[in-house]
């Protein structure tokens, strides 16, 4: 039955239902005809997303948003680009420098990759880089944002293992910039093949005057990630701040926020909010029935059937993980999956901090591969190219996320460094 439900949701899922829908239908199928009442389903979905953690997810989609419509992404780009612009290739450098820091505000690669593919692209294509590499970089790099705090897929895997949010954000700062560095040795190796410009000269005046203008908004994510650090507030509390943070300098300091404008990002919150909270609901229904079906101990015992090695073992959960982010939406397999594989990680002597950070990796990956590849479609339809095309690129951007994965996984002190 187990089975059945999984090749159901998969068939559910390519005949283009939404995730969220999908996970609900398969499990109230299969309850069905086990003769389970179906009241078990909204009971199910109340319990999953009753969470007072989850509150953080709409607040830090809502700064996201705010800090996306007024003039912080101007101003963190023009610093991203005094930064490294004069690098061989600058603007697709700075490009990465951009996601590093918008990652700090949205939590959310989707909403990074929508917002830069506008900007990077058109602009980058005008330099004289091919647009389908312009869209490889965007669409990679937006994924920094699942990584570098504050994260929301750290925060559904803290929610759904009973792990350290706070933990969670620290141990992903040092593999995201690794990861940021990996992209630009990417960058800097077609720069040089393929003749990319330098997009500025180094000048400390303009690094200066880039930095104090994008001050007060990087201010913002270091006060609520340091302030969640510091347990001076909970992780919900820090995406409140954040959020009214970026409200008041949206309003009061540039004023370039109309009420028009503000209904609108708080529509697009709601929407995104609602499709996030529709999958955790989805994935607590899915994941209750699997649960009662025994899987978790099937797919342990499948593992550990094949090896008992730890090195191996680490392996075959990455490769699982790398599998399941080709189909499945990074909260549903958190949600989903993460309670099967864990009690297998920390058997084998992972530290749960350093296996969410594995997780958000693995599943990163997963955002830029095909068929699901939600940030590589995000990418495409923003720019109407076709993925086969921007495939060209992305495979070795793909290459060197999961030589950071090796690295990450091999190597927990980059991950537990802070803890």
């Amino acid at each position: 039955m187990a089975g059945f439900v999984v090749l159901l949701l998969f068939i559910l899922i390519f005949l283009g239902f939404p995730i969220g829908f999908a996970l609900m239908i398969a499990a109230a199928i299969a309850m069905f005809t086990q003769g389970i009442d179906l009241i078990v389903v909204p009971i199910q979905m109340y319990s999953g997303t009753n969470s007072v953690v989850l509150l953080a997810i709409p607040f830090f989609i809502l700064m996201g948003e705010l800090m996306g419509a007024t003039s912080i992404s101007e101003r963190i780009i023009n610093l991203a680009s005094a930064l490294v612009g004069w690098i061989r290739g600058g603007l697709s450098h700075a490009n990465v420098v951009t996601s590093m820091f918008m990652a700090e505000m949205s939590g959310s690669a989707v909403a990074d990759a929508a917002v830069m593919s506008k900007i990077f692209v058109p602009n980058m294509e005008k330099q004289g880089y091919p647009r389908t590499f312009a869209a490889a970089i965007t669409a990679t790099s937006a994924t920094l944002g699942i990584i570098i705090p504050p994260s929301i897929p750290m925060i559904l895997y803290g929610v759904t293992t009973n792990t350290s949010i706070k933990d969670l954000f620290l141990a992903g700062i040092i593999p995201g910039i690794l990861l940021g560095v990996a992209f630009m040795v990417t960058n800097y190796i077609f720069a040089r093949k393929e003749g990319y410009p330098v997009d500025t000269r180094f000048e400390l005046p303009r690094l200066g005057n880039a930095f104090m203008k994008a001050a007060v908004p990087l201010m913002i994510p270091v006060v609520v990630v340091g302030g969640l650090i510091l347990g001076i507030v909970t992780p919900t509390e820090a995406a409140a701040v954040g959020a009214l943070a970026a409200l008041l300098f949206g309003v009061v300091l540039q004023r370039d926020l109309s009420a028009s404008k503000l209904g609108q990002l708080l529509i697009t919150t709601v929407r995104q909010t609602s499709i996030v909270m529709m999958i955790i609901a989805g994935s607590a229904v899915l994941g209750q029935f699997l649960a009662n079906e025994q899987l978790p101990q099937a797919i342990a015992a499948g593992l550990t059937s094949l090896t008992t090695n730890p090195i191996l073992l680490t392996l075959l959960i990455n490769v699982f993980l790398l599998f399941l982010g080709m189909f499945l939406h990074a909260s549903a397999a958190i949600i989903v999956v993460v309670p099967m594989l864990l009690p297998i990680a920390t058997d084998i002597g992972i530290d749960p901090v350093h296996f969410g950070v594995i997780v958000c990796l693995n599943l990163g990956i997963g955002q830029q591969t095909p068929p699901v590849a939600s940030v590589l479609l995000t990418v495409c339809s923003t720019t109407g190219l076709k993925i086969e095309h921007v495939m060209r690129y992305c495979k070795w951007f793909i290459l060197s996320m999961f030589i950071t994965l090796i690295i990450v996984t091999f190597v927990p002190e980059l991950s537990l460094m802070f803890k």
